[in-house]
């Protein structure tokens, strides 16, 4: 009992820490894996990949009906009770065409450049808040276009004369600012979609958003931005690259598209579709039925689908010391003060990799070695005394972030910030029509890393002892497939061994 008493009271400590960074503590020195566990999960990555073969052949005999299926979703909802007047525009009834650029634009917000010219256009917006789908105070018009390499957005909203307001804000945090959003749902599966935010300056919030739960900020894509406020309101250029996203592209395929503006000064929301009444709680970032209501764009083909490689070397050197005594304890030296000395460990270097395969638009591989997470934002500072509940920290390191969307439930089942310090870690994740996958695995060195204080300590040793420099294995594995409009089904299996 006493074993186990203080094995449950060094997990608490270490999940309490919820370390990102290698600097606090010394590390272990890791164990190697048992040769049978690694097979496991080997066997369980074949499995799935071979899964995945089996949809690919099934995908075929799905398309006929998705294309009916899309082109019955393309036609817009009016509202209830028939109060959104008649578009008057085709983009609000029909997919809009977008264009393939011959020469990209030039990031600077500017929107001069004659590519701009032949984008599609989103515009004619409708005032949801306050008004009821009523004309907007100012015009907001968005252009879309792309390459073989990235989503070009232009986004051009008219103002008054001084009343826009931005700021060099944080990124995700446009409170206070004007902005606008774009909800992109690359699989046009009306469930989620990735959400980015511009304010007048360019400064970015992204994030997904889940049809009923709302955004999850965590989410960091890579993408480039700039805009410029003019006397008649703002502009901002985006860059996207189509390696950030996780899509479905080709002839005929359907993106589901959300354009909402924000105009603070006249506490105005505009979205260029309409939006029945329960849709429109703004403040919630629920939007209930959000995407069900969304437009679409069409005509992206012949986009990147090449596998790309993306390698994250690191090295760390590090430095510790700590104060030890001068004087040997003797009778003689009791009453004596020992100012002792400061002694420095042997300088240390700490290398690491960090890998990533894109196998295709959507699904991606991911791999890590001893991964340096120091340059990760810290959390925010709380109180860890007397708590009822167990402290929760949003994961933020890129690594555990990509896909996190697959492996999310209603009900969280894999909280991915348990692994503190992992030796490797693999991950596999992907979307392939209404089939959603992913594979976690994982060998954590922080439960058996105790420090040589706790080692060198006659009471505490004997109760780690059985758990010096053990890793602990993880594995997670989720399948899901969409049902209805609405409805999944899935499974999810999670392993935690130490």
């Amino acid at each position: 009992m006493l074993e186990e008493r203080e094995f449950l009271h060094r997990q608490q400590e270490i999940i309490g820490r919820a370390e990102n960074s290698r600097g606090a503590g010394r590390r272990g020195h890791g164990s190697r894996q048992p040769i049978a566990r690694c097979l496991m999960w080997i066997a369980a990555l074949a499995a799935l990949m071979l899964l995945l073969i089996l949809m690919s052949q099934s995908a075929s005999a799905q398309t006929a009906a998705g294309a009916d299926e899309s082109a019955e979703r393309a036609a817009i909802t009016q509202g209830a009770g028939g109060e959104i007047p008649p578009p008057t525009a085709g983009e609000k009834k029909r997919p809009v065409g977008v264009t393939r650029f011959e020469q990209p634009p030039a990031i600077d917000g500017q929107l001069d450049e004659s590519v701009w010219q032949r984008a599609a256009v989103l515009k004619d917006f409708y005032q949801t808040e306050p008004g009821d789908n009523a004309a907007p105070t100012h015009a907001t018009e968005v252009r879309i276009g792309y390459d073989s390499k990235f989503l070009y957005v232009g986004i051009r909203a008219l103002d008054e004369r001084g009343e826009v307001r931005a700021t060099v804000a944080k990124r995700d945090d446009l409170s206070g600012n004007d902005y606008t959003a774009i909800w992109l749902d690359t699989f046009d599966d009306r469930r989620k979609a990735y959400v980015l935010l511009f304010n007048p300056l360019g400064v970015q919030a992204d994030g997904v958003f889940t049809e009923g739960q709302g955004i999850d900020y965590s989410v960091d894509l890579v993408m480039e931005s700039r805009g410029i406020v003019s006397d008649e309101g703002y502009t901002v250029e985006v860059a996207i690259p189509f390696t950030s996203l996780r899509y479905e592209a080709g002839e005929g395929k359907l993106w589901g598209v959300h354009v909402l503006r924000r105009v603070r000064h006249l506490d105005e929301w505009d979205t260029w579709m309409p939006l029945r009444r329960e849709s429109r709680d703004f403040n919630s970032s629920t939007f209930t039925q959000f995407l069900q209501q969304s437009g679409h764009i069409t005509g992206i083909v012949d986009v990147g689908r090449e596998r790309t490689l993306e390698l994250i070397p690191t090295l760390t050197l590090s430095e510790t010391g700590r104060r030890v005594r001068a004087l040997a304890p003797s009778p003689a030296t009791l009453a004596t003060l020992d100012r002792g000395r400061f002694v420095n460990a042997p300088l240390r270097a700490d290398p690491g990799l960090t890998a990533k395969v894109t196998l295709s638009s959507g699904v991606t591989l991911a791999a890590a070695i001893n991964p340096d997470f120091a340059q990760v934002e810290a959390d925010q500072l709380v109180v860890t005394a007397n708590q009822r509940f167990p402290i929760f920290f949003e994961e933020k390191r890129p690594f555990f972030l990509e896909g996190v969307e697959i492996f999310q439930t209603p009900v969280r089942v894999v909280h991915t910030r348990t692994i503190v310090d992992p030796d490797w870690a693999l991950k596999l994740a992907g979307k392939r029509n209404r089939n959603s996958f992913g594979l976690l695995v994982a060998s954590d060195k922080a439960p058996g890393n105790f420090s040589d204080e706790e080692r060198q300590d006659p009471v505490i040793r004997p109760g780690i002892e059985r758990f010096l420099d053990r890793n602990a294995h993880v594995g997670v594995l989720r399948l899901k497939r969409d049902v209805g409009s609405q409805s999944s089904v899935g499974l999810i299996a999670t392993s935690y061994d130490f």
